[in-house]
């Protein structure tokens, strides 16, 4: 069903008003919308490493993920295969930077011009700031300095873009620099940080929004959002082995809940109990700890949800999963689905809300079908 326009103005009313990570959103288009980019400058450090003279920027770089392009498997079930181009990327060393802590983005100061922001420090072109409602960081707000190799383990509050995007930043950096002081924003630091920290045996040390860095370990992004790289995967995958526990009674089939939530679907209650009948195990993320949603994934063999941060953490299961996505047709993005190729997972999508499937019975019955 479709959301009203007085409905979502009442939800990004609610949101900014109990949300300090839509607060910053929005007071960063806010900003936008009132002044522009002004004299700021986005530069690739790949751009400029090619050029002479002043503009040349010396971007020590290693760690080289290189160019590739993957495709959909020939038996894509949505009909519609997708391919994506992976542009090469690097680690880099950086002499004099300006960083939000939040969302990573930051500015490069040690060229003769002006501080320019840096293309490879977020993964969305500079251009769609303003609908991403990212906080540009402004050289007068970085008030502390870091001195000595450093990174940034960002802490947006979005569990996919936390998970596919910024822990794979935080492993990256310390594959190049494993001594590199770990700074994040003092108040998202979330249980999740912690359990990463006590895992790879480091110390998360808490800092301002803006921070400036003599020396930064930057892992740099490419415009991968959606897009998971094969290379973040692997790491994601081999993160969670270390975390798993093997138990002998965990369920292989897995109904991610999304009942009382965003996007949730009409009749999911009665969903869950027709496929309780069957033998599947109902699970509500926000409710189990990371190590336990880690370890439920790790074991399932057939993973059915409506389309939610949930699945992300298909990253940790073994390949061959069996997910069958329920998708929302006014919220509609094929991530998970790209996700599931990258992991070796097999995808099918089913529209739950398009009137194919009228009652959840024939629902639950498309789902069964769907089960190889």
């Amino acid at each position: 069903m479709g959301v009203s326009a007085v409905q979502r103005i009442k939800d990004g009313v609610s949101a900014v008003l109990t949300d300090t990570q839509a607060r910053r959103e929005y007071a960063a288009r806010l900003k936008w919308l009132v002044r522009g980019s002004g004299d700021l400058q986005a530069w690739s450090l790949e751009y400029r490493a090619g050029l002479q003279g002043i503009y040349h920027v010396d971007a020590q770089r290693s760690h080289e993920d290189p160019t590739r392009t993957l495709h959909c498997p020939a038996d894509c079930a949505t009909g519609a295969p997708l391919s994506h181009l992976y542009e090469a990327r690097y680690v880099y060393e950086l002499t004099d930077t300006i960083v939000n802590t939040v969302t990573g983005a930051a500015l490069l100061c040690s060229t003769p011009e002006r501080p320019f922001f840096i293309r490879e420090s977020i993964s969305w072109p500079f251009e769609s700031i303003l609908s991403h409602g990212l906080d540009i960081p402004e050289p007068k707000n970085a008030t502390t300095t870091h001195t000595g190799p450093a990174t940034i383990f960002a802490s947006t509050s979005n569990y996919y873009h936390w998970l596919i995007e910024e822990l794979p930043m935080l492993l990256r950096a310390l594959e190049r620099e494993p001594k590199a002081t770990v700074l994040a924003h003092r108040d998202g630091i979330t249980d999740r940080h912690r359990i990463v920290a006590r895992a790879l045996g480091i110390t998360i040390v808490p800092t301002n929004t803006t921070i400036r860095l003599t020396d930064h370990v930057l892992p740099g992004r490419a415009s991968d959002s959606w897009f998971i790289h094969p290379r973040d995967a692997q790491l994601l995958f081999d993160f969670g082995a270390q975390l798993h526990a093997t138990t002998s009674n965990s369920p292989e089939q897995l109904y991610i809940s999304r009942r009382n939530a965003a996007r949730s679907l009409p009749g999911e209650a009665q969903l869950e109990q027709q496929l309780t009948d069957l033998g599947f195990h109902v699970i509500q993320p926000g409710s189990l700890s990371w190590t336990e949603q880690i370890n439920l994934f790790r074991s399932a063999k057939v993973v059915v949800a409506p389309h939610g941060a949930g699945l992300s953490n298909l990253v940790f299961s073994e390949p061959g999963v069996q997910v069958i996505e329920l998708t929302n047709g006014r919220h509609y993005n094929r991530c998970f689905e790209w996700l599931c190729h990258v992991a070796g997972h097999s995808y099918v999508p089913i529209g739950a809300d398009d009137g194919t499937y009228p009652t959840t019975a024939r629902l639950r019955d498309a789902i069964v079908e769907s089960i190889r």
